[in-house]
Protein backbone atom coordinates (compact mmCIF):
# COMPACT_ATOMS: atom_id res chain seq x y z
CA UNK A 1 0.00 0.00 0.00
CA UNK A 2 1.24 3.52 -0.83
CA UNK A 3 0.74 5.98 1.67
CA UNK A 4 0.72 9.65 0.23
CA UNK A 5 3.01 12.60 2.25
CA UNK A 6 2.01 15.69 2.63
CA UNK A 7 3.90 18.67 3.09
CA UNK A 8 2.33 20.60 5.59
CA UNK A 9 3.87 24.28 5.09
CA UNK A 10 3.70 26.85 8.62
CA UNK A 11 1.09 29.70 8.16
CA UNK A 12 3.74 31.89 10.22
CA UNK A 13 6.34 33.52 8.04
CA UNK A 14 10.01 32.43 8.78
CA UNK A 15 10.53 35.99 8.72
CA UNK A 16 8.30 36.56 11.56
CA UNK A 17 9.90 34.18 14.00
CA UNK A 18 13.45 35.61 13.28
CA UNK A 19 11.70 39.01 14.66
CA UNK A 20 10.42 37.50 17.31
CA UNK A 21 13.19 35.36 18.51
CA UNK A 22 15.53 38.61 18.08
CA UNK A 23 12.81 39.90 19.86
CA UNK A 24 13.04 37.59 22.74
CA UNK A 25 16.64 38.28 22.72
CA UNK A 26 16.72 42.29 23.49
CA UNK A 27 14.18 41.44 26.01
CA UNK A 28 16.94 39.50 27.74
CA UNK A 29 19.68 41.39 27.51
CA UNK A 30 17.64 44.72 28.87
CA UNK A 31 16.09 42.80 31.35
CA UNK A 32 19.99 41.78 32.94
CA UNK A 33 20.94 44.90 32.07
CA UNK A 34 18.43 46.19 34.55
CA UNK A 35 19.15 43.46 37.16
CA UNK A 36 22.57 44.82 37.16
CA UNK A 37 21.52 48.29 37.28
CA UNK A 38 19.37 47.84 39.81
CA UNK A 39 21.71 45.59 42.35
CA UNK A 40 24.59 48.34 41.42
CA UNK A 41 21.95 50.89 42.53
CA UNK A 42 21.20 48.79 45.80
CA UNK A 43 24.98 48.46 46.10
CA UNK A 44 25.44 52.19 45.88
CA UNK A 45 22.64 53.47 48.14
CA UNK A 46 23.59 51.02 51.01
CA UNK A 47 27.23 52.18 50.62
CA UNK A 48 26.24 55.58 50.73
CA UNK A 49 23.67 54.77 53.91
CA UNK A 50 26.61 53.04 55.34
CA UNK A 51 29.28 56.36 55.21
CA UNK A 52 27.52 59.29 54.94
CA UNK A 53 29.28 61.43 57.81
CA UNK A 54 26.37 61.78 59.58
CA UNK A 55 25.98 58.09 60.64
CA UNK A 56 29.54 57.75 61.04
CA UNK A 57 29.11 60.30 63.49
CA UNK A 58 26.09 59.04 64.85
CA UNK A 59 28.19 55.43 65.56
CA UNK A 60 30.67 57.08 66.89
CA UNK A 61 28.56 58.68 69.83
CA UNK A 62 26.71 55.21 70.01
CA UNK A 63 30.38 53.57 70.86
CA UNK A 64 31.58 56.42 73.07
CA UNK A 65 28.37 55.01 75.39
CA UNK A 66 29.57 52.05 75.57
CA UNK A 67 33.03 53.55 76.76
CA UNK A 68 31.69 55.60 79.27
CA UNK A 69 30.05 52.52 80.85
CA UNK A 70 33.14 50.87 80.52
CA UNK A 71 35.19 53.52 82.22
CA UNK A 72 32.83 53.24 85.21
CA UNK A 73 32.59 49.62 85.55
CA UNK A 74 36.28 48.97 85.60
CA UNK A 75 37.30 51.50 88.43
CA UNK A 76 37.13 48.99 91.08
CA UNK A 77 40.97 48.33 91.83
CA UNK A 78 41.27 52.39 93.14
CA UNK A 79 37.92 51.90 95.23
CA UNK A 80 39.38 48.74 96.62
CA UNK A 81 42.86 50.55 97.46
CA UNK A 82 41.06 52.94 99.62
CA UNK A 83 39.08 50.89 101.56
CA UNK A 84 41.69 48.42 101.86
CA UNK A 85 45.19 50.08 101.53
CA UNK A 86 47.21 46.58 101.68
CA UNK A 87 45.50 45.74 98.07
CA UNK A 88 47.36 47.95 96.50
CA UNK A 89 50.45 46.21 97.19
CA UNK A 90 51.35 42.04 97.30
CA UNK A 91 48.99 39.27 96.21
CA UNK A 92 45.32 39.28 96.05
CA UNK A 93 43.93 38.04 99.90
CA UNK A 94 41.08 36.70 100.62
CA UNK A 95 40.02 39.96 102.68
CA UNK A 96 40.54 41.85 98.88
CA UNK A 97 38.99 39.33 96.88
CA UNK A 98 35.77 39.13 99.27
CA UNK A 99 35.55 43.15 98.93
CA UNK A 100 36.07 43.01 95.05
CA UNK A 101 33.23 40.64 94.82
CA UNK A 102 30.75 42.42 96.90
CA UNK A 103 31.18 45.62 94.93
CA UNK A 104 31.27 44.00 91.85
CA UNK A 105 28.06 41.91 93.19
CA UNK A 106 26.24 45.33 93.93
CA UNK A 107 27.41 46.53 90.54
CA UNK A 108 26.04 43.94 88.48
CA UNK A 109 22.67 43.76 90.76
CA UNK A 110 22.32 47.44 89.37
CA UNK A 111 22.94 46.62 85.85
CA UNK A 112 19.80 43.98 86.28
CA UNK A 113 17.28 47.36 86.01
CA UNK A 114 17.88 47.44 82.47
CA UNK A 115 14.78 45.84 81.76
CA UNK A 116 13.11 48.89 83.00
CA UNK A 117 15.39 51.06 80.66
CA UNK A 118 14.66 49.23 77.83
CA UNK A 119 11.07 49.85 78.29
CA UNK A 120 11.18 53.06 78.55
CA UNK A 121 13.56 53.47 75.77
CA UNK A 122 10.76 51.92 73.41
CA UNK A 123 8.38 54.54 74.66
CA UNK A 124 10.60 57.59 75.08
CA UNK A 125 13.64 57.40 72.71
CA UNK A 126 16.92 56.01 72.99
CA UNK A 127 18.46 59.24 72.94
CA UNK A 128 16.76 60.24 76.19
CA UNK A 129 17.98 57.46 77.96
CA UNK A 130 21.35 57.27 76.89
CA UNK A 131 22.02 61.28 77.78
CA UNK A 132 19.85 60.49 81.45
CA UNK A 133 22.36 57.40 82.06
CA UNK A 134 25.61 59.75 81.45
CA UNK A 135 23.94 62.32 83.70
CA UNK A 136 23.86 59.95 86.32
CA UNK A 137 27.19 57.84 85.57
CA UNK A 138 28.72 61.51 86.12
CA UNK A 139 27.04 62.48 89.36
CA UNK A 140 28.05 58.94 90.84
CA UNK A 141 31.32 59.44 89.46
CA UNK A 142 31.86 62.41 91.04
CA UNK A 143 30.41 61.40 94.14
CA UNK A 144 32.39 58.37 94.80
CA UNK A 145 35.38 60.51 95.75
CA UNK A 146 33.67 61.80 98.62
CA UNK A 147 32.90 58.34 99.71
CA UNK A 148 34.96 56.70 102.62
CA UNK A 149 33.11 54.06 103.99
CA UNK A 150 32.64 50.33 102.37
CA UNK A 151 28.32 50.98 102.99
CA UNK A 152 28.81 54.34 100.98
CA UNK A 153 31.08 52.25 98.05
CA UNK A 154 28.42 49.69 97.58
CA UNK A 155 25.61 52.12 97.45
CA UNK A 156 27.61 54.13 94.88
CA UNK A 157 28.63 50.93 93.10
CA UNK A 158 24.66 49.82 92.86
CA UNK A 159 23.66 53.45 91.67
CA UNK A 160 26.59 53.38 89.23
CA UNK A 161 25.30 49.74 87.72
CA UNK A 162 21.47 51.64 87.18
CA UNK A 163 22.44 54.19 85.56
CA UNK A 164 25.53 52.25 83.47
CA UNK A 165 22.85 50.26 82.38
CA UNK A 166 20.55 52.86 81.03
CA UNK A 167 23.70 53.38 78.96
CA UNK A 168 24.36 49.60 77.54
CA UNK A 169 20.56 49.32 76.68
CA UNK A 170 20.46 52.63 74.69
CA UNK A 171 22.96 52.13 72.80
CA UNK A 172 22.46 48.55 71.98
CA UNK A 173 18.67 49.85 70.85
CA UNK A 174 20.97 52.21 68.69
CA UNK A 175 22.86 49.99 67.42
CA UNK A 176 19.44 47.68 66.45
CA UNK A 177 18.09 50.41 64.79
CA UNK A 178 21.07 51.91 62.43
CA UNK A 179 22.82 48.44 61.61
CA UNK A 180 18.76 47.24 60.58
CA UNK A 181 19.24 45.59 56.83
CA UNK A 182 23.25 46.37 57.05
CA UNK A 183 25.78 43.89 55.85
CA UNK A 184 28.08 45.70 58.58
CA UNK A 185 26.21 44.62 61.42
CA UNK A 186 28.64 41.63 62.78
CA UNK A 187 31.65 44.05 62.44
CA UNK A 188 29.93 46.89 64.01
CA UNK A 189 28.93 44.36 67.11
CA UNK A 190 32.39 42.82 66.88
CA UNK A 191 33.89 46.21 67.50
CA UNK A 192 32.45 46.09 71.24
CA UNK A 193 35.15 44.22 72.74
CA UNK A 194 37.89 46.60 71.56
CA UNK A 195 35.68 49.47 73.22
CA UNK A 196 35.31 47.90 76.57
CA UNK A 197 39.00 47.47 76.78
CA UNK A 198 39.87 51.29 76.23
CA UNK A 199 37.52 52.27 78.73
CA UNK A 200 40.35 50.36 81.19
CA UNK A 201 42.59 53.09 80.25
CA UNK A 202 39.96 55.77 82.38
CA UNK A 203 40.99 54.29 85.71
CA UNK A 204 44.47 53.85 84.85
CA UNK A 205 44.89 57.13 84.20
CA UNK A 206 43.11 58.41 87.68
CA UNK A 207 45.49 56.07 89.36
CA UNK A 208 48.50 57.79 88.29
CA UNK A 209 47.20 61.15 88.90
CA UNK A 210 45.66 60.02 92.63
CA UNK A 211 49.24 58.84 93.30
CA UNK A 212 50.50 61.96 91.91
CA UNK A 213 48.63 65.04 93.73
CA UNK A 214 49.77 65.46 97.67
CA UNK A 215 47.58 64.26 100.19
CA UNK A 216 46.86 67.41 101.88
CA UNK A 217 43.56 69.03 103.11
CA UNK A 218 40.53 68.02 101.09
CA UNK A 219 41.90 65.43 99.36
CA UNK A 220 43.98 64.19 102.41
CA UNK A 221 40.05 63.78 104.02
CA UNK A 222 39.00 62.16 100.74
CA UNK A 223 41.76 59.84 99.17
CA UNK A 224 40.12 58.89 96.35
CA UNK A 225 38.64 62.32 95.29
CA UNK A 226 41.51 63.44 93.00
CA UNK A 227 41.58 60.10 91.02
CA UNK A 228 37.12 60.55 90.82
CA UNK A 229 37.68 64.21 89.13
CA UNK A 230 39.53 62.17 86.51
CA UNK A 231 37.06 60.25 85.54
CA UNK A 232 34.36 62.94 85.90
CA UNK A 233 36.51 64.81 83.69
CA UNK A 234 35.98 62.29 81.33
CA UNK A 235 32.44 61.68 82.24
CA UNK A 236 31.50 64.93 81.60
CA UNK A 237 33.18 65.30 77.65
CA UNK A 238 31.59 62.42 76.68
CA UNK A 239 28.06 63.37 78.16
CA UNK A 240 28.99 67.04 76.03
CA UNK A 241 29.63 65.45 73.12
CA UNK A 242 26.46 63.15 73.18
CA UNK A 243 24.48 66.42 74.03
CA UNK A 244 25.50 67.89 70.94
CA UNK A 245 26.02 65.12 68.40
CA UNK A 246 23.95 62.42 69.52
CA UNK A 247 21.05 61.54 67.05
CA UNK A 248 17.50 59.58 67.97
CA UNK A 249 17.70 56.15 66.27
CA UNK A 250 13.66 54.86 67.48
CA UNK A 251 12.39 54.92 63.63
CA UNK A 252 8.88 56.33 65.28
CA UNK A 253 10.53 59.84 66.51
CA UNK A 254 12.82 60.03 64.24
CA UNK A 255 10.09 59.82 61.25
CA UNK A 256 7.83 62.35 63.61
CA UNK A 257 11.04 64.58 63.93
CA UNK A 258 11.57 64.92 59.76
CA UNK A 259 7.81 65.72 59.44
CA UNK A 260 7.42 68.32 61.98
CA UNK A 261 10.75 69.88 60.27
CA UNK A 262 9.40 69.45 56.89
CA UNK A 263 6.26 71.25 58.31
CA UNK A 264 7.81 74.00 59.76
CA UNK A 265 9.88 74.25 56.56
CA UNK A 266 6.94 74.55 54.51
CA UNK A 267 5.32 76.58 56.54
CA UNK A 268 8.31 79.31 56.68
CA UNK A 269 8.53 79.09 53.08
CA UNK A 270 4.63 80.07 52.84
CA UNK A 271 4.55 82.85 54.93
CA UNK A 272 7.94 84.59 53.00
CA UNK A 273 6.01 84.26 49.63
CA UNK A 274 2.75 85.81 51.09
CA UNK A 275 1.10 82.63 50.61
CA UNK A 276 -1.66 81.18 52.82
CA UNK A 277 -2.78 77.34 53.81
CA UNK A 278 -6.11 78.35 54.41
CA UNK A 279 -8.43 77.39 51.26
CA UNK A 280 -11.45 76.72 51.15
CA UNK A 281 -11.94 74.95 47.42
CA UNK A 282 -12.73 71.22 46.78
CA UNK A 283 -9.37 70.96 45.01
CA UNK A 284 -6.95 72.62 48.32
CA UNK A 285 -9.34 69.87 50.14
CA UNK A 286 -8.33 66.74 48.32
CA UNK A 287 -5.08 67.57 48.01
CA UNK A 288 -4.98 68.19 52.41
CA UNK A 289 -6.95 64.40 52.82
CA UNK A 290 -4.03 62.62 50.54
CA UNK A 291 -1.19 64.41 53.07
CA UNK A 292 -3.26 63.47 56.06
CA UNK A 293 -3.28 59.46 54.37
CA UNK A 294 0.42 59.99 53.42
CA UNK A 295 1.38 61.08 57.01
CA UNK A 296 -0.63 58.72 58.48
CA UNK A 297 1.14 55.56 56.81
CA UNK A 298 4.16 57.60 57.51
CA UNK A 299 3.79 57.29 61.12
CA UNK A 300 2.35 53.74 61.02
CA UNK A 301 1.40 52.66 64.59
CA UNK A 302 4.14 50.10 65.68
CA UNK A 303 3.66 46.73 66.87
CA UNK A 304 2.23 46.19 70.33
CA UNK A 305 4.94 43.09 72.01
CA UNK A 306 3.95 43.67 75.77
CA UNK A 307 6.51 42.56 78.19
CA UNK A 308 4.42 39.55 79.33
CA UNK A 309 4.61 38.24 75.81
CA UNK A 310 8.42 38.18 75.59
CA UNK A 311 9.11 36.68 78.72
CA UNK A 312 6.59 33.59 77.86
CA UNK A 313 8.36 33.10 74.21
CA UNK A 314 10.37 30.05 73.89
CA UNK A 315 12.86 30.66 72.06
CA UNK A 316 13.51 34.30 74.14
CA UNK A 317 13.80 32.58 77.71
CA UNK A 318 16.16 29.91 75.87
CA UNK A 319 18.13 33.21 74.79
CA UNK A 320 18.21 34.56 78.03
CA UNK A 321 19.00 30.70 79.75
CA UNK A 322 22.02 30.49 77.30
CA UNK A 323 23.36 33.89 78.17
CA UNK A 324 23.00 33.79 81.89
CA UNK A 325 25.01 30.65 82.24
CA UNK A 326 27.95 31.97 79.77
CA UNK A 327 27.70 35.20 82.04
CA UNK A 328 27.83 32.67 85.47
CA UNK A 329 30.71 31.33 84.69
CA UNK A 330 32.73 33.61 82.61
CA UNK A 331 32.07 36.63 85.35
CA UNK A 332 33.17 34.00 88.19
CA UNK A 333 35.99 32.92 86.37
CA UNK A 334 37.22 36.54 85.93
CA UNK A 335 36.74 37.59 89.54
CA UNK A 336 38.64 34.43 90.51
CA UNK A 337 41.28 35.36 88.48
CA UNK A 338 43.39 37.96 90.63
CA UNK A 339 42.69 35.23 93.67
CA UNK A 340 43.97 31.78 91.51
CA UNK A 341 46.08 33.51 89.14
CA UNK A 342 48.92 33.55 91.98
CA UNK A 343 48.09 30.51 93.09
CA UNK A 344 50.48 27.57 93.12
CA UNK A 345 49.79 24.72 91.25
CA UNK A 346 50.03 22.11 94.07
CA UNK A 347 46.73 24.11 94.86
CA UNK A 348 45.22 24.04 91.81
CA UNK A 349 46.16 27.03 90.93
CA UNK A 350 47.45 29.06 87.50
CA UNK A 351 50.75 29.61 88.76
CA UNK A 352 51.41 33.16 87.76
CA UNK A 353 53.69 35.45 89.82
CA UNK A 354 51.67 38.57 91.32
CA UNK A 355 53.58 41.07 89.20
CA UNK A 356 53.02 39.85 86.37
CA UNK A 357 49.32 39.15 86.76
CA UNK A 358 47.51 42.32 86.04
CA UNK A 359 49.96 43.13 83.09
CA UNK A 360 49.60 39.83 81.71
CA UNK A 361 45.70 40.34 82.01
CA UNK A 362 45.22 43.60 80.56
CA UNK A 363 47.60 42.34 77.46
CA UNK A 364 45.24 38.81 77.13
CA UNK A 365 42.14 41.75 77.46
CA UNK A 366 43.43 44.15 74.51
CA UNK A 367 44.70 40.94 72.01
CA UNK A 368 41.37 39.01 72.73
CA UNK A 369 39.33 41.74 71.71
CA UNK A 370 41.76 42.73 68.67
CA UNK A 371 41.54 39.19 67.39
CA UNK A 372 37.45 38.96 67.97
CA UNK A 373 37.15 42.00 65.89
CA UNK A 374 38.54 40.18 63.07
CA UNK A 375 37.58 37.24 63.10
CA UNK A 376 34.21 37.31 63.81
CA UNK A 377 32.70 38.60 60.80
CA UNK A 378 34.11 36.70 58.33
CA UNK A 379 33.39 32.98 60.65
CA UNK A 380 29.74 34.04 60.61
CA UNK A 381 29.75 34.89 57.26
CA UNK A 382 31.12 31.80 56.09
CA UNK A 383 29.36 29.23 58.54
CA UNK A 384 26.88 31.40 60.42
CA UNK A 385 25.48 33.09 63.79
CA UNK A 386 24.09 29.99 65.68
CA UNK A 387 26.78 27.17 64.37
CA UNK A 388 29.49 29.68 65.33
CA UNK A 389 28.04 30.09 68.87
CA UNK A 390 27.02 26.91 69.66
CA UNK A 391 30.86 26.04 69.53
CA UNK A 392 32.13 27.59 70.72
CA UNK A 393 30.27 26.89 74.13
CA UNK A 394 31.92 23.72 73.81
CA UNK A 395 34.86 24.60 74.33
CA UNK A 396 34.25 26.29 77.63
CA UNK A 397 34.16 23.25 79.83
CA UNK A 398 37.44 21.70 78.32
CA UNK A 399 39.43 24.97 79.45
CA UNK A 400 37.77 24.50 82.85
CA UNK A 401 39.00 20.70 83.24
CA UNK A 402 42.30 21.11 81.40
CA UNK A 403 43.57 24.14 83.37
CA UNK A 404 43.74 21.88 86.67
CA UNK A 405 44.40 18.84 85.45
CA UNK A 406 47.66 20.22 84.10
CA UNK A 407 48.22 22.29 87.07
CA UNK A 408 47.94 18.97 89.17
CA UNK A 409 49.98 17.16 86.44
CA UNK A 410 52.89 20.05 87.03
CA UNK A 411 52.54 19.74 90.97
CA UNK A 412 53.48 15.85 89.97
CA UNK A 413 56.81 16.83 87.16
CA UNK A 414 57.78 19.55 89.09
CA UNK A 415 57.32 21.81 85.93
CA UNK A 416 55.75 25.22 87.48
CA UNK A 417 56.75 27.60 84.59
CA UNK A 418 55.26 24.78 82.36
CA UNK A 419 52.36 24.98 84.23
CA UNK A 420 51.97 28.63 84.23
CA UNK A 421 52.80 29.19 80.46
CA UNK A 422 50.43 26.91 79.76
CA UNK A 423 47.66 28.50 81.73
CA UNK A 424 48.61 31.99 80.52
CA UNK A 425 47.69 30.56 76.82
CA UNK A 426 44.85 28.65 78.63
CA UNK A 427 43.63 32.10 79.67
CA UNK A 428 44.09 34.06 76.50
CA UNK A 429 41.63 31.02 74.97
CA UNK A 430 38.88 31.57 77.51
CA UNK A 431 39.25 35.00 77.09
CA UNK A 432 38.68 35.16 73.60
CA UNK A 433 35.94 32.75 73.67
CA UNK A 434 34.01 34.58 76.26
CA UNK A 435 34.36 38.02 74.15
CA UNK A 436 33.12 36.34 71.03
CA UNK A 437 30.55 34.23 72.91
CA UNK A 438 29.23 37.10 73.97
CA UNK A 439 29.13 39.40 70.49
CA UNK A 440 27.22 36.33 69.04
CA UNK A 441 24.35 36.76 71.52
CA UNK A 442 24.30 40.40 70.99
CA UNK A 443 23.87 39.56 67.41
CA UNK A 444 20.96 36.64 68.60
CA UNK A 445 19.57 39.25 70.80
CA UNK A 446 19.33 41.87 67.52
CA UNK A 447 18.08 38.91 65.20
CA UNK A 448 15.60 37.93 67.65
CA UNK A 449 13.81 41.64 68.01
CA UNK A 450 10.82 41.04 65.63
CA UNK A 451 10.74 45.51 65.75
CA UNK A 452 12.45 48.38 66.21
CA UNK A 453 9.67 49.29 68.89
CA UNK A 454 10.82 46.21 70.61
CA UNK A 455 14.13 46.14 70.76
CA UNK A 456 14.95 47.97 73.62
CA UNK A 457 12.55 46.20 75.62
CA UNK A 458 14.06 42.48 74.43
CA UNK A 459 17.49 43.66 75.38
CA UNK A 460 16.09 44.27 79.17
CA UNK A 461 14.87 41.28 79.14
CA UNK A 462 18.58 40.18 78.09
CA UNK A 463 20.01 42.30 80.68
CA UNK A 464 18.36 39.94 83.58
CA UNK A 465 21.15 37.70 83.33
CA UNK A 466 22.79 40.31 85.38
CA UNK A 467 21.04 39.07 88.74
CA UNK A 468 22.51 35.08 88.30
CA UNK A 469 26.21 36.68 87.55
CA UNK A 470 26.20 39.00 90.48
CA UNK A 471 25.02 35.80 92.87
CA UNK A 472 28.12 33.88 91.00
CA UNK A 473 30.35 36.68 92.05
CA UNK A 474 29.01 37.36 95.17
CA UNK A 475 29.30 33.71 96.16
CA UNK A 476 33.02 33.77 94.83
CA UNK A 477 33.95 35.76 97.12
CA UNK A 478 31.88 34.58 100.45
CA UNK A 479 33.74 31.04 99.60
CA UNK A 480 37.51 32.59 99.57
CA UNK A 481 36.26 34.50 103.00
CA UNK A 482 35.59 31.55 104.30
CA UNK A 483 38.34 29.35 103.04
CA UNK A 484 40.27 29.39 106.35
CA UNK A 485 37.82 26.70 107.78
CA UNK A 486 38.92 24.44 104.74
CA UNK A 487 42.10 23.99 102.56
CA UNK A 488 42.38 26.02 99.77
CA UNK A 489 42.83 22.57 96.99
CA UNK A 490 39.29 21.93 98.14
CA UNK A 491 38.13 25.35 97.28
CA UNK A 492 39.66 26.24 94.29
CA UNK A 493 38.96 22.30 93.30
CA UNK A 494 35.12 23.08 94.09
CA UNK A 495 34.99 26.26 92.11
CA UNK A 496 36.56 24.90 89.08
CA UNK A 497 33.83 21.98 88.74
CA UNK A 498 31.08 24.32 89.57
CA UNK A 499 32.92 25.84 86.28
CA UNK A 500 32.84 23.12 84.06
CA UNK A 501 28.89 22.26 85.57
CA UNK A 502 27.99 25.86 84.26
CA UNK A 503 29.56 25.54 81.18
CA UNK A 504 28.71 21.88 80.52
CA UNK A 505 24.88 23.19 81.15
CA UNK A 506 24.59 26.22 78.98
CA UNK A 507 26.73 24.05 76.21
CA UNK A 508 23.45 21.67 76.56
CA UNK A 509 20.83 24.81 76.48
CA UNK A 510 22.50 26.31 73.03
CA UNK A 511 21.46 23.03 71.32
CA UNK A 512 17.82 24.11 71.70
CA UNK A 513 18.30 27.88 70.85
CA UNK A 514 17.21 29.18 67.44
CA UNK A 515 18.13 31.62 65.80
CA UNK A 516 14.63 34.05 65.36
CA UNK A 517 11.45 33.23 67.42
CA UNK A 518 8.87 32.13 65.06
CA UNK A 519 5.26 33.66 64.74
CA UNK A 520 2.43 31.64 66.42
CA UNK A 521 4.83 29.45 68.05
CA UNK A 522 6.67 32.22 70.20
CA UNK A 523 4.98 35.69 69.49
CA UNK A 524 1.03 35.71 68.67
CA UNK A 525 0.53 37.05 65.33
CA UNK A 526 -2.27 39.13 66.94
CA UNK A 527 0.18 41.74 68.36
CA UNK A 528 1.98 42.83 64.55
CA UNK A 529 1.46 45.53 62.62
CA UNK A 530 3.01 43.95 59.90
CA UNK A 531 4.62 47.13 58.30
CA UNK A 532 6.59 47.47 61.23
CA UNK A 533 8.25 44.30 61.21
CA UNK A 534 11.50 43.37 60.26
CA UNK A 535 12.25 42.24 56.55
CA UNK A 536 13.36 39.06 56.29
CA UNK A 537 15.08 39.96 52.90
CA UNK A 538 16.66 43.01 54.23
CA UNK A 539 20.30 42.60 54.02
CA UNK A 540 22.02 40.47 56.61
CA UNK A 541 18.93 40.47 59.24
CA UNK A 542 17.29 37.33 59.81
CA UNK A 543 14.11 38.52 61.03
CA UNK A 544 10.47 37.04 60.66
Amino acid sequence: MFTCHVRNRSLIPVATIRDMEKTEEEQYHIQQEMEVADAEEQAHLSQSLQHTPRQRRNLVMIYLLFLAEAIMSSSLHMQISILLPSASTGCITSNTSFLRSILQCAYYLGSATGLVWGLTADRIGRRKVALLGLFGSLICCISMGFATTFAAFCTLRFLAGVVGSAGIVAGLAMLADVVHGSDNRTKVVARLPVVAVCGQIGPLISGLIGGMVDARGTFDEYPALAGQITCGVLMLSITIAELLLLDETLPVLATKKQVLSEDFNESEKATFLGQSHSNSSSESLSISIIEALADHDALSKPSHISLVQLLTAPSILILLASFSALSLHSSTFDILLPHIGHNPTHNIGLGIPCDWLQPLMLVIKVAAAMRVMRAIPPLVAKVGLLPIYRRTTVVFPAIYVLVPAVALLATSCDSAVLAAVFNALATLLKTTIALAAQVLVLLLALSAAPDAASTGTLIGVISISEIFKALAVGIAGISYYLSDDYSVVIVNGALWAILASLAVMGALLTRKLRETPRVGEDLPEECFVWEGVFDVEGGDENGF
